[in-house]
């Protein structure tokens, strides 16, 4: 065979296998997140109440990602702290529309204090994007049980000023209601926001 057609054969392979190397998915590389894949869990039923009293469901949170994060709003610190770091995560989404395929979300681990309207008015404090829901305990305990998520009311007898132990941990959930990631503390708001905005628009 000519010399030039086996040169000429060589590189046209060398180009083919480069460009199927480019055009093949790289995989994401995260800074902050663990991605379940294709480990992703469906979530069970559940049902609770958002703050404009709308249903905050396994049904009604399809369609789009949601982050969340579980504590209470007499927590002294882990809670103000994560939700000041969610909303500086939000400014720094570089995408509007971004923004717009995610809802952050606090619920409640202490109902039996936090009613809704006192959660509106928390949550406001830090970003008016971020969402809070909640309800009966059974109903919340459905939803960390699936996600691995604890919490524990520290109150004896009739005490009111008592503390709750809780994961400081964050969710992520797809649009396909599945627990797809998790970001374990301690945070920092650039590596989650660059983690989002890899993981949306994979």
């Amino acid at each position: 065979m000519n010399k030039y057609l086996i040169s000429f054969i060589s590189v046209l392979a060398l180009v083919l296998v480069t460009a199927l190397w480019w055009l093949k998915p790289q995989p994401i590389v995260l800074q902050s997140a663990t991605w379940l894949g294709e480990q992703a869990k469906p979530l069970p039923a559940f049902s609770l109440t958002d703050h404009f009293n709308q249903p905050f469901t396994h049904d009604s949170i399809r369609g789009k990602w949601h982050l969340l994060f579980f504590g209470y709003t007499h927590c002294p610190d882990i809670c103000p702290d994560t939700l000041q770091m969610m909303a500086n995560m939000l400014q720094q989404l570089p995408d509007p529309g971004l923004r717009e395929k995610l809802q952050p979300v606090f619920i409640t681990v202490d109902p039996q204090r936090d009613d809704l309207a006192t959660m509106k008015t928390y949550v406001n404090y830090f970003h008016p994007d971020i969402l809070s829901a909640g309800a009966e305990i059974e109903q919340v305990n459905r939803l960390t049980s699936a996600l691995g998520i604890h919490h524990r009311i520290n109150q004896t007898a009739d005490e009111k000023d008592y503390l709750v132990e809780h994961s400081g941990a964050l969710i992520l959930l797809s649009p396909d209601a599945r627990f797809s990631a998790v970001f374990m503390a301690p945070h920092d708001s650039g590596k989650i926001a660059d983690d989002l905005t890899a993981l949306i628009n994979r």
